[in-house]
């Protein structure tokens, strides 16, 4: 969605593309909406930009679709459709005066006047893209490619520049304040974990001017966009989320970003722009995922106000007339509930519906699980989760779903079986813990309110070392084993290994002969170096865990496959402290944590009796002043104690076979050892066995 320039101070028109190819221009005039024109249905509509033009009012508009490039006029008519052969479709696209940047899920093009110039293949997906305007005394281009890896591509011409490594993996760019800054060379970005910064791409070197942490837990970035609200001559930072959060942000005196406005829709928004769409006032224009448009004023942002009486004459109009859409439906539905009671014959057949369906499996980094979000255009009446690996599944505060378990079935490969019944609700966000070292599959089976029933089945891998995330570097000061695996493999056969055990590894095999890959652990804050080419794999980690891990699933694949392998391996003991000693922090605040949760109840009822808690030791106040934090707490870190344990106890078994010792008789000792929460007797009884 776009919204037009207006060359008056008058209500402006927008413009939004379908998933039907549809591509439509709305006016506001009292309150309703007119169209301007519509397009024919085609190929599903990916993006809508609109034309930038120094000097010149930006009101051409282009479309994406599929991989064809449209140009429409502000009145509709077509003016330009470029077919770039691509073999991708094309998810985004940049217009700055004869230039056209298009990109795919990893190959970019620059069209100069419609004419191939420039051409890159990113070695990870694209996930946004756009161009940094260019100056005066250098007229070329700088793209900036958004891309999986956690990195902001900089090209020139057909090479790269240098890369940027931000907070997560980037969503979507935008320029700030909407031509770059003062230097035309500040650009805004968001990641899929829910973070924004803004870093200016200057030269040969980047300066990273802020960045915003995801403090409350709310949804990734979806969508950018700059517009000054307020008239101060400073453009507001607009921010839409996929949790159908709205964020305003105005900068400060020292350009800091500052939280102004927040509204929350009930689905997802998949853009946002400013303008004066609806009224002579600035707006925030909204689209979401169910196809709403919806315009908010400075004054309605988060506030429930009081409308007045011609809007709810229209409101009252609207009831009426959903009233008569019901009536229609609930007859035709008896009509063909009668049909088909009634049928006698094969001839009456009844089709199944086909309904969009919006979902992602996505890690955040901070918490250490995964959130699993799922959406529809229309209410979801129930959502099935069968696991063939051990998950634990937790919902979010803002979720209404009702949580049904069913006994879990190991031999028949079923650890989960949860059933999610929801109410009035298009979307359905659980949170998903998995365990490193148990790898399988989730599987969502989404059924929506309509009639026939039907349901969709969507599938999440959980890999073995699913809480790890891709970093830039290797910590080299750190104790380090090595895992190398050789045989006659091929790359080809080496990325499908590595990509079968680690997360975001791209999907498409690298141009480069060798790799060399950087993960760290969301969980306890090891590394992981992962080197590879044809015929050779090498790890560098660590956790001695991760190699036991490693080892034990790329033996199983290389059998499976028939491949002769060998392995090499060389365990430095100095890791196996230098784990325990990451691990103890937390240990040791989720058992103190514990320990206060368990004394609330107590401390509670003795101050209903006393009244007056001033003579209890100042420990026992600070609990019952945070009693309520602490609860939550320990609610959002379920069996936390029990992972920790785990964590330690198989990297004592681990250490234990890689010397060819069995050492399960001395678990009941070590867990003793472990609730003690001493870490000198731990490295004790680990330098003793």
């Amino acid at each position: 969605m776009q919204v037009l320039p207006s060359s008056r101070n008058a209500s402006q028109k927008f413009v939004i593309g379908d998933n039907d190819g549809v591509l439509s221009c709305f006016g506001m005039r009292r309150g309703d909406s007119n169209v301007v024109f519509k397009t024919l249905p085609g190929t599903k509509i990916s993006r809508v930009e609109l034309g930038r033009s120094s000097g010149l009012v930006s009101d051409k508009i282009f479309v994406a679709a599929g991989s064809e490039v449209k140009g429409y006029s502000k009145k509709g008519n077509n003016f330009l459709t470029l077919d770039t052969n691509l073999a991708e479709s094309l998810q985004s696209i940049w217009v700055d005066d004869a230039n056209l940047l298009v990109g795919g899920s990893y190959i970019y093009n620059h069209y100069v006047d419609c004419k191939d110039t420039n051409y890159y293949l990113c070695s990870d997906k694209i996930n946004d893209l756009l161009s940094l305007p260019p100056h005066t005394t250098d007229p070329e281009l700088s793209p900036v490619l958004a891309c999986q890896d956690c990195t902001l591509r900089v090209l020139r011409s057909s090479n790269l520049l240098y890369e940027v490594e931000v907070a997560g993996p980037p969503s979507c760019l935008a320029l700030n304040n909407g031509d770059g800054g003062e230097d035309g060379e500040e650009v805004l970005y968001g990641t899929q974990n829910g973070k924004l910064g803004l870093v200016k791409l200057q030269g040969a070197e980047p300066v990273y001017r802020w960045d915003m942490l995801n403090e409350k837990k709310i949804g990734g970035v979806n969508c950018i966009s700059t517009y000054d609200l307020t008239g101060d001559g400073i453009k507001d930072i607009l921010v839409g989320r996929d949790d159908g959060v709205l964020e305003v942000y105005s900068l400060d005196d020292s350009d800091e970003p500052r939280l102004k406005y927040t509204h929350v829709f009930g689905e997802s928004i998949t853009a946002v722009c400013g303008g004066r769409v609806g009224t002579e006032k600035e707006e925030v224009v909204v689209s979401t995922y169910s196809g709403q448009v919806v315009g908010l004023k400075q004054d309605t942002m988060g506030v429930q106000q009081q409308p007045d009486q011609d809007v709810l004459l229209k409101i009252e109009n609207l009831r009426q007339e959903v009233a008569g859409l019901e009536a229609r439906v609930g007859g035709a539905k008896e009509q063909y509930h009668h049909t088909l009671s009634s049928a006698t014959s094969t001839d009456t057949l009844s089709a199944l519906p086909q309904f969009a369906l919006n979902d992602k499996f996505v890690l955040n980094q901070d918490e250490c699980w995964y959130t699993l979000s799922i959406e529809l255009q229309v209410c979801i009446e129930c959502v099935v989760l069968q696991s063939s690996v051990p998950v634990d599944i937790q919902e979010v505060d803002k979720s209404t779903a009702v949580i049904s378990y069913s006994p879990p079935d190991p031999e028949n490969n079923n650890y989960l079986l949860v059933t999610l019944r929801c109410h009035d609700t298009n979307r359905l966000e659980v949170k998903v813990r998995s365990i490193e070292g148990q790898y399988g599959v989730l599987q969502a089976y989404v059924t929506p309110v309509l009639e026939p029933k039907s349901c969709r089945l969507r599938q999440y891998t959980i890999k073995p070392l699913s809480l790890h995330r891709r970093i830039h570097s290797f910590d080299e000061s750190r104790p380090c084993n090595m895992l190398k695996i050789t045989g006659p493999f091929s790359f080809s056969e080496a990325h499908t290994w590595v990509s079968y055990c680690l997360p975001d590894v791209a999907e498409r095999l690298p141009a480069e002969d060798q790799v060399t890959l950087y993960f760290k652990s969301t969980f306890i804050d090891t590394r992981l170096e992962c080197t590879y080419r044809k015929g050779e794999i090498s790890f560098r980690t660590d956790n001695i865990s991760t190699v036991s891990v490693l080892k034990e699933v790329l033996s199983k694949e290389a059998t499976q496959r028939k491949v002769s392998i060998k392995i090499n391996q060389d365990i430095n003991d100095a890791s196996v402290a230098h784990v325990l000693k990451l691990i103890h922090p937390q240990l040791e605040a989720q058992l103190l944590l514990a320990k206060n949760v368990q004394l609330i109840d107590a401390l509670m009822e003795l101050k209903a009796h006393e009244g007056d808690t001033s003579f209890l030791a100042p420990q026992c106040q600070f609990i019952l002043e945070n009693a309520e934090q602490m609860q939550e707490e320990l609610k959002q870190q379920p069996s936390m104690i029990e992972r920790l344990y785990a964590l330690i106890t198989d990297l004592y078994m681990d250490r234990a076979t890689f010397k060819g010792q069995n050492m399960k008789h001395k678990i009941p000792e070590l867990l003793s050892t472990l609730e003690s929460c001493d870490l000198d007797l731990l490295l004790k009884f680990f330098e003793g066995s």
